[in-house]
């Protein structure tokens, strides 16, 4: 009977571990050192730009995602070598029954690893050719480990087991080089590909480009920001500049006119060949736009993209049609015409209540713990939001997630608005209202973002068995009561507000960027500036504007806001300014003639320094002048850094920053630039003291020392007490050991 009883208990016990691992086929990891593989072929988890992971408690897991270069095909032979370092805790229990790891790739179970063995050691896993084909919508490769030791549910917190995941790990990706597709309907691919390789893109314009190839140069720059999240790397340069190796190592966008790219474009094998009257599309107008696509000759790797025309319209055409992609093309793949892009009519109207439904979306089922939904809205030219506006957000979710933990908030253009607590009653389809804030909309695009945190009951409760969910349905509505924009609100700017106010049209249409002529420095800053606005826009065709420094004309000064770029001396428009800067500058002096900082120091006049200011714009008060200046390019490159870089830009809380080479910023008094319906020079605060970010000491007065306050008068008394805490508490240690106490007490 009790060998009866054992078969049984052993019989089940592979029974659940066959039920665990999905399938007694499933290959489990090997611990033998593999064969070197061909480096080609090696990707290690630091090139995805992931840290080590730590997985451990009663369930846990990690994720990575990835793409492959666009010319990747995959072969078989893949594999997974993890570096992993594993602990247990002191006691024995844990080693024996210390869980198992499992692999997915592609969410196809790869394989699984028994934890017996503490300490640093590498496992491989082989990924199957059946799994090699992504499952997620957006064709990402996916590999998820998870930790399962349920046993870890009877022991504290403390005394679980732990398994690092080194960032040293890799994939073996056995792979055959493709032709890149060429095909316009697929950009921002295959110049933006998203993998582990990064993507790395030059703008090349004409040695002496018209403004409108200028303006066209800055709108492909803002299209592929928006079309890349800013995940591209992009500069700018000219013909004459492109270097070797830059010709070889980058994707190549031409940009301008065609006789302007005729000494590059005419030794290229284009669809549409160069001809001296235009590019040769059958059919097409000299004010249509032209757009296509080849691999190019010097590198396989990369494409070359032409954005041109036979006229200036037809060039800033083709530009702008980049940012209302996919391009529509007609016979060819590789080639586009541009003939018109359409314009948001003049009576666009938003109904006042709409469900969900209406806008043509159907039920969406969020299963990750974090996901998000994002609803997008726009609201017609010259219209705010009223008093009233609300969400009715009608939702529910699973019984199995824990209501304390688990939540819904909503958001609107990245502001939250409102929250709903779970409970029994909201697992049953039910409707919650969030208030929607007049000042929370914009006009233009609006994005209204629904999160949810789905977390289980239990800590010992194994996520991947139990379903957590939570449903918006289509029944959800807006209510958008709208009025009249009356006059434009007041508001408050300073550098580190950047990019606002250039970003709250979201076609960057009030946008100018002011730049010399003959200046690539000035031109590839600017072009920088405009890629880091595209990716803080969405939909909207992009319509920025470009006009040279020493003729800026009256209407552009009225209805832009300006954003001027270079050397002062190259910009005119700066003296025009006059006093209105907080750090004016005399006409061909690139330094400036006095500055509105507590301390004034003496600048070496070679020495490379950058300045950025903000005013409000003495032309209309509704308008905003930021300049990015540099004594020299290095000067202007540094500017461009402390605008674009969020963490140097939180540190500009004024209107005026002055940048050393080191990085030193010197701050001036201004603290605001106020806009609105009146008119309103330069908000200029009492001057306060500046915290530096190397001080230097600022006259020759002695600084005098803080102020003692009552307290500090005693703080001798604290470490006095810590000392003798620690003699008491030892000595009472000593007293009550057992070894002091005689036998029997």
């Amino acid at each position: 009977m009790h060998l009866m009883t054992l078969f049984a208990r052993l019989f089940s016990w592979a029974l659940v571990v066959m039920l665990m691992t999905g399938s007694v086929s499933v290959a489990h990891a090997q611990r033998t050192e593999p064969p070197q593989p061909d480096e080609q072929n090696v990707v290690a988890f630091e090139r995805l730009g992931t840290t080590d992971q730590t997985l451990s408690g009663v369930f846990d897991g990690t994720r990575y995602l990835f793409n492959i270069p666009a010319n990747w095909q995959l072969e078989a032979g893949a594999q997974v070598q993890l570096d992993l370092s594993v602990f247990f805790p002191a006691g024995s229990a844990q080693r024996r029954l210390g869980g198992f790891l499992e692999a997915r790739f592609n969410r196809m179970l790869i394989g699984t690893l028994e934890l017996t063995q503490a300490g640093d050691q590498r496992v491989i896993f082989d990924i199957p050719d059946r799994a090699l084909t992504p499952v997620r919508s957006d064709g990402r490769h996916e590999f998820e480990v998870t930790l399962d030791n349920p046993t870890g549910c009877d022991v504290a917190p403390g005394d679980r087991t732990a398994v690092i995941i080194r960032s040293t790990s890799r994939f073996i990706l056995p792979h055959t080089l493709a032709p890149l597709d060429t095909d316009l309907r697929n950009l921002p691919r295959p110049i933006f590909q998203g993998s582990f390789d990064p993507d790395r893109a030059t703008i090349i314009i004409p040695d002496t480009p018209s403004i409108s190839d200028l303006q066209a140069a800055l709108t492909v720059a803002a299209s592929f920001g928006r079309l890349t999240e800013g995940r591209l790397q992009i500069d700018l340069t000219t013909m004459q500049q492109l270097s070797p190796q830059t010709r070889t190592g980058s994707h190549l966008i031409l940009v301008g006119s065609h006789k302007g790219l005729a000494p590059l474009a005419r030794n290229l094998d284009l669809p549409a060949a160069l001809q001296e009257n235009g590019f040769a599309t059958p059919g097409a107008t000299p004010d249509d736009g032209i757009l296509q696509m080849i691999v190019s000759p010097w590198n396989s790797k990369r494409v070359v993209l032409v954005v041109s025309g036979a006229s200036e319209a037809a060039v800033v055409k083709a530009a702008r049609a980049l940012s209302a992609v996919p391009v529509r093309i007609n016979n060819r793949p590789n080639v586009a015409v541009v003939r018109d892009l359409p314009e948001a009519p003049a009576d666009l109207t938003l109904a006042i209540d709409q469900r969900l439904s209406d806008l043509g979306l159907e039920p969406r089922v969020i299963r990750d713990r974090t996901g998000t939904f994002d609803l997008r809205f726009t609201l017609p030219p010259g219209q705010q939001i009223d008093e009233g506006a609300y969400f009715d957000l009608t939702f529910n979710h699973a019984a199995t997630v824990d209501f304390g933990q688990s939540s819904l908030s909503v958001g609107l253009n990245g502001i939250p608005i409102g929250s709903v607590r779970f409970s029994d009653e909201t697992t049953r389809v039910t409707t919650s209202r969030i208030t929607i804030p007049p000042s929370a909309a914009r006009s233009g695009a609006n994005v209204l973002t629904i999160q949810t945190n789905l977390a289980p009951r239990s800590l010992c409760t194994d996520i991947r068995n139990v379903d957590l969910w939570a449903t918006i349905w289509p029944e959800s509505a807006l209510h958008l009561p709208m009025k009249p924009v009356t006059a434009a609100p007041r508001r408050s700017f300073n550098l580190s507000s950047y990019p606002l106010p250039f970003t709250l049209d979201p076609s960057l249409a009030t946008t100018a960027f002011v730049v010399p002529q003959r200046a690539p420095a000035a031109w590839n800053a600017a072009a920088l500036l405009a890629f880091q606005m595209g990716r803080q826009t969405r939909d909207a065709i992009l319509k920025p504007l470009a006009v040279f420094a020493d003729n800026v004309p009256a209407n552009v000064r009225e209805s832009y806001h300006l954003l001027v770029i270079g050397r002062p001396s190259t910009l005119p428009v700066l003296v025009e300014l006059g006093n209105v800067l907080p750090a004016p500058f005399d006409a061909g002096n690139d330094v400036p003639r006095s500055v509105d900082t507590p301390v004034v120091y003496h600048v070496p006049p070679d020495a490379s320094v950058a300045y950025l200011q903000m005013v409000a714009a003495p032309w209309n008060p509704e308008r905003v002048v930021v300049a990015a200046l540099g004594s020299d390019d290095a000067g202007i490159e540094q500017a461009t850094i402390m605008l674009i870089d969020p963490r140097q830009r939180a540190r500009l809380t004024g209107t005026l920053a002055i940048v050393d080479p080191q990085q030193r910023v010197t701050l001036g008094n201004g603290r605001a630039v106020l806009t609105g319906s009146a008119p309103t020079p330069v908000a200029t605060a009492t001057p306060v003291a500046v915290q530096l970010a190397q001080p230097t000491l600022q006259t020759a007065q002695p600084t005098p020392s803080p102020a003692r306050n009552a307290s500090s008068g005693n703080s001798w008394l604290v470490p006095v007490v810590i000392i003798v805490a620690v003699i008491g508490t030892s000595a009472l240690i000593l007293w009550r050991a057992p070894w002091r106490r005689p036998p029997g007490t």
